[in-house]
C-alpha cells in the first residue's frame, strides 16, 4: 500500500482548480449571480390594506386627521403570499414616548401574524411609511345641552314648558379647540302639526372629530303644549227680540251689536255667532210704545265672553196689523 497517492491526488485537484484561477472565479461568480437573479425573478409583488392602530398616550390627543389604513406591498413566492390577508399584517403607530403637544411624524410599524409568519423569503414595505400627528393636551368640559327645533306646532298651539335630561354633559377634546364650544346641540328634530304634549330621544351633535362625550350622547327631550287662547271680535249682529207677545211687532235701534270673544284658538276661528248671540227679552212688555231694554249676550261654553255693545237697545212695540 502506497501512503503517498491520496495526498497527489488532492494536489492534483488543487492545481487542477488553481490553473487559470480568475477566469474559474469569475465563471463562479457569474453562476451564482444568476442563480439569484433566476430566484430574485421568482418573487411576485401582493398590494394589501391593514387597519391601522394607534397607541397614543393618556394625556395627549391626535388633532388632526389621519388615515385609518394604510397600503402593504409583500413580496415572495406567489403561492406563499396568496393567503396572506390584511389582518395577519398588524400595522400602528406608538405615541406613548410623546409627552408634549406638537407636530410629529411618527414611522408605521407591523408586526406579522398568522401564516405571514412562516412565508420565507417575505419583503413588506408599508406606504406611508410614517405618518404626521398632531397632539395637544386633553382636556375635558362640561357644557350646556339645547335643543335643536324645526317646524312649528299645529295652529294655536304653544310650548309652556321643555325639559332636556340630562342637562349638560361632559366633551373631551383638545385643549384648544374645546374652550370655543359654549353649548352641545341635539340633532334638529321636528315638531311639525303636533298639538300633544310629547317626549323624544334625541342623539347629541358632535362638535368635531376631536371630540367625544364622556357618557351617553342620547338625551331626553320633554315638552308640555297647550292650545292657544285668543281674542276675536266680531260685528254686525243682528238683535234679536225674545219672548214678545205674539200681538206686538218690536223695532229695535240700533239693529246690530258686537261681541268680543276669548277661547281656545280652534274653536274660536271655527265659531260664528248667529242671530241669537245678542238678545232683548221683552217678556215684561203689554202695550204700545217705545222702551229702553237691556241687551243680553247669549254664548255658552267653552267661549267666554269679554265684552259686548251695545248694552242697551231702544225698542219701539207696535200692534201687529190684522
Amino acid at each position: 500500500m502506497n501512503p503517498v497517492k491520496p495526498l497527489l491526488n488532492i494536489n492534483k485537484i488543487i492545481k487542477l482548480l488553481t490553473v487559470n484561477s480568475p477566469a474559474k472565479i469569475l465563471s463562479l461568480v457569474m453562476a451564482i449571480f444568476l442563480f439569484m437573479f433566476h430566484n430574485i425573478n421568482l418573487l411576485k409583488i401582493k398590494s394589501i390594506s391593514s387597519k391601522l392602530q394607534i397607541e397614543t398616550a393618556n394625556n395627549l390627543i391626535i388633532t388632526n386627521i389621519i388615515p385609518e389604513s394604510v397600503n402593504l406591498k409583500l413580496r415572495g413566492n406567489e403561492n406563499d403570499i396568496a393567503g396572506i390577508s390584511g389582518s395577519e399584517i398588524i400595522t400602528f403607530i406608538d405615541l406613548s414616548a410623546y409627552k408634549e403637544p406638537g407636530t410629529y411624524h411618527v414611522p408605521v410599524q407591523i408586526i406579522k401574524s398568522g401564516t405571514a409568519l412562516n412565508v420565507d423569503p417575505l419583503e413588506i414595505s408599508v406606504e406611508p411609511a410614517d405618518i404626521s400627528i398632531n397632539l395637544d393636551k386633553l382636556a375635558v368640559k362640561s357644557v350646556p345641552v339645547f335643543p335643536d327645533i324645526s317646524g312649528k306646532l299645529a295652529s294655536g298651539y304653544y310650548i309652556i314648558s321643555e325639559k332636556i335630561e340630562p342637562s349638560e354633559i361632559q366633551i373631551e377634546g383638545p385643549e384648544a379647540g374645546i374652550n370655543a364650544i359654549s353649548e352641545i346641540k341635539t340633532e334638529t328634530f321636528d315638531i311639525s302639526d303636533r298639538y300633544n304634549d310629547f317626549s323624544l330621544q334625541i342623539e347629541l351633535v358632535q362638535p368635531g372629530p376631536s371630540f367625544t362625550f364622556r357618557g351617553n350622547p342620547i338625551v331626553q327631550y320633554s315638552a308640555v303644549v297647550k292650545e292657544t287662547s285668543i281674542q276675536k271680535d266680531f260685528s254686525d249682529i243682528y238683535i234679536s227680540a225674545v219672548n214678545l207677545n205674539e200681538a206686538f211687532t218690536a223695532k229695535i235701534t240700533p239693529e246690530t251689536g258686537g261681541i268680543t270673544l276669548r277661547g281656545a284658538y280652534a274653536e274660536l276661528n271655527a265659531f260664528v255667532p248667529d242671530n241669537g248671540a245678542l238678545i232683548v227679552d221683552c217678556s215684561s212688555i203689554s202695550e204700545e210704545g217705545t222702551f229702553e231694554l237691556n241687551v243680553t249676550p247669549e254664548i255658552g261654553q267653552p267661549l267666554t265672553l269679554y265684552s259686548y255693545q251695545p248694552e242697551k237697545v231702544t225698542v219701539e212695540i207696535t200692534k201687529r196689523k190684522e
